[in-house]
């Protein structure tokens, strides 16, 4: 595994907009995507991230996003900001299992659902599918 976030990312550096009211998950996923090279900015409610999503001098390369928190649902968030930001693909994560059939309403090729709990790897081989990014020796594979 490497020992920095540039030589894990390569020479990609993205954006990525973190929302989830639980502030304990939400940090350990901050620290885990941070290790894995991206740069971070974490919201704790639906409204704050549609916020922060809005804001167009903000650079955002992809939305993770829980669906149940108070505010705004992800999946009404993901809908708003996709419509602000054309190129911006979403990953909407939950534990609960009607989530997943809300997530097919998206385009599968700009929206990933993923099933809490879960772990790193997954996360990082789903941002690279959805952002592009290629695979390498470094990279956790599922």
């Amino acid at each position: 595994m490497p020992t920095s976030s540039a030589a894990y990312l390569g020479v990609f550096t993205k954006s990525v907009l973190l929302a989830d009211d639980e502030s304990a998950l939400a940090v350990l996923f901050e620290i885990e995507l941070t290790r894995m090279g991206y740069q971070v900015v974490t919201a704790y409610n639906g409204s704050e991230a549609a916020r922060i999503g809005s804001d167009v001098n903000q650079p955002i390369d992809i939305l993770i996003t829980d669906w149940k928190m108070p505010g705004m649902t992800g999946d009404v968030l993901a809908r708003q900001l996709m419509e602000e930001r054309p190129t911006l693909v979403v990953i909407l994560m939950s534990g609960y299992d009607e989530v997943e059939e809300i997530a097919k309403t998206f385009d599968p090729a700009r929206v990933r659902f993923l099933r809490k709990p879960f772990n790193p790897a997954l996360l990082d081989q789903t941002i690279r599918i959805l952002l592009g990014l290629p695979f390498h020796s470094n990279s956790f594979v599922a």
